[in-house]
């Protein structure tokens, strides 16, 4: 059996993948305790109760992202570049971590992210504004459009990855393939699509034919 910090992360991976699949309501720590290969007594030495078990799950996931968005979208470079290598990035967290979007949806769903608030408005407060002052950069650069409100792109720019993952079961069978979703391949094309796409979106008329000129002449 496992114990000590290996312990704690084998009970807080068994119970991301539980509360994913499951909710909040649905999961118990009995479930948690023999996903994980532990007991519950073990389980609540290092979790009170099941709300503080759930909080952490939180916490883990929310502030991995937020570090390392915040460290992509701060990094050397135009405002072009960082969006890019932000979008990108989530890819590679909700590659990695294919239980964030499945838990924060119920979790939206079955409680209007009552127990998310915290969370939340630390995204909000860092990663989503940071990312807006990208957007606001690029458009004092004369880069981006100055019609688009920043919070509002900010917010697209999100979900054309986030949605992918959420529903990567109908989007594997939009593109045939299964309802495990589209292979690996396929997902680094769409990223790269997605960049493309939101970049095209917010780029300032003046620059996008030159944009598509150039792109034509490198192929």
């Amino acid at each position: 059996m496992a114990t000590g910090s290996s312990a704690r992360t084998d009970i807080l991976d068994a119970a991301q993948a539980r509360f994913a699949r499951q909710g909040f309501d649905g999961t118990t720590i009995k479930l948690i305790a023999a996903d994980a290969g532990v007991n519950s007594a073990l389980l609540y030495y290092y979790f009170r109760d099941k709300e503080r078990l759930y909080q952490a799950v939180l916490d883990r996931l929310v502030q991995e992202m937020v570090r390392r968005g915040v460290r992509r979208l701060e990094a050397p470079g135009t405002p072009e570049e960082r969006l890019r290598g932000f979008l990108e990035l989530q890819g590679e967290i909700f590659g990695g971590h294919p239980h964030f979007y499945p838990l924060l949806l119920r979790e939206l769903v079955d409680h209007a992210a009552a127990r998310a608030v915290e969370q939340i408005k630390l995204v909000a407060a860092t990663m989503f504004r940071r990312l807006c002052e990208v957007v606001e950069q690029g458009q004092r650069e004369g880069a981006f459009r100055g019609d688009l409100d920043p919070r509002f792109a900010a917010i697209s720019c999100v979900s054309m990855v986030a949605h992918f993952f959420t529903a990567r079961p109908a989007i594997g069978l939009f593109l045939g393939h299964s309802t495990q979703g589209p292979p690996r391949a396929v997902v680094q094309a769409y990223l790269r699509h997605a960049a493309d796409f939101a970049i095209a979106a917010l780029s300032a008329p003046n620059l996008a034919p030159a944009r598509a000129r150039l792109k034509g002449s490198a192929r």
